[in-house]
């Protein structure tokens, strides 16, 4: 990566402390100094208990400064159980100092409105990285849409050469349905290509060896606590698209003509490759909006400079 590049401006909204790899996507941003981590928002379902878990990974990076806003934890279409808890959960999280920094930690308002003033101010020089369901983005979105397309947005999440429902799009299909009817320069990072960068087994017990009182030991530890219910090994689905920020020489990409399935039934959910639906035309649909999919991924180039930059591992 060129160290002279410009410092990118991201704001990482998440559904931290499920899956593994929100918690490793936060810490691989923290390793580079290419990315200016704005702040962090938190999505779906007990977003203050994930909030509290991003405050504790930026506590031990030494990066208090970044303030971390708890979301939304409605879908926009449904409720959800805001109270529930998460397999990464431990007693520290209730520490006083952990508490978000809303000034009503009930109300998701504000992560929505720390969005919105970060595009203004911002525009083309700002990421949102949504690496959960996309309802915070959605909602700020509908409540300022002209910031809102100023800025970038790269999501992960979907599916487009295969059939897959992705669990991000799936928990909230209507808040993908609105990005993706909004006419906005989106860029998917998809799971049939973040599949292909998971850990092997002697990689993953190497992290799991890993103990110490830092921040790479605490995420170790989280790694831990995720495995203890997980058969298989980690896979990089949201650390390939924070890495993707910083280096978009990792993935290539296609301009694709996509469609989500809203209708109750077995696809809900689904990403639709609507250009693969059509592909026995000659030319494809014209006047079709279409967003940015990751069609390849250099996988194994992203493993060794994950497993480097967050683990020290070779």
């Amino acid at each position: 990566m060129n160290s002279n590049m410009p410092r990118k401006k991201i704001i990482l909204d998440t559904d931290i402390g499920d899956d593994i790899d929100d918690a490793l996507a936060l810490l691989l941003l923290l390793q580079f100094e290419e990315a200016e981590l704005l702040g962090v928002t938190t999505v779906f379902r007990n977003t203050c208990l994930r909030a509290r878990l991003a405050k504790q990974i930026m506590r031990l990076a030494g990066r208090e400064d970044i303030p971390v806003y708890a979301g939304y934890g409605d879908a926009l279409a449904c409720k959800t159980d805001k109270t529930a808890s998460f397999v990464q959960y431990t007693s520290e999280l209730e520490a006083e100092e952990l508490r978000p920094d809303n000034v009503d930690a009930d109300n998701g308002e504000e992560a929505v409105d720390f969005l919105i003033r970060a595009a203004k101010l911002y525009g083309s020089e700002l990421t949102i990285l949504a690496i959960g369901p996309y309802g915070n983005v959605a909602r700020a979105y509908q409540k300022a849409p002209k910031a809102i397309a100023r800025c970038n947005l790269v999501l992960m999440g979907g599916c487009f050469y295969e059939q897959f429902i992705e669990y991000n799009v799936a928990m909230d299909p209507e808040a993908c349905d609105v990005l993706l009817r909004a006419d906005l320069p989106l860029r998917f990072i998809g799971a049939d290509v973040t599949w292909q960068a998971q850990l092997s087994r002697e990689q993953t017990q190497a992290v799991l060896a890993l103990h110490s009182p830092d921040l790479k030991g605490y995420c170790a530890e989280l790694v831990r606590l995720w495995k203890k219910g997980c058969w298989f090994d980690p896979v990089l689905h949201d650390p390939l698209a924070a890495y993707f920020v910083l280096d978009e020489s990792i993935c290539e990409m296609e301009d694709v003509w996509v469609e989500v399935a809203l209708a109750e039934g077995c696809t809900r959910g689904m990403t639709v490759n609507m250009d693969h639906l059509f592909k026995y035309l000659e030319h494809k649909t014209p006047g079709k909006h279409r967003v940015s999919c990751a069609k390849r991924v250099d996988a194994q180039r992203f493993i060794g400079i994950f497993l480097e930059k967050t683990f020290a591992l070779h």
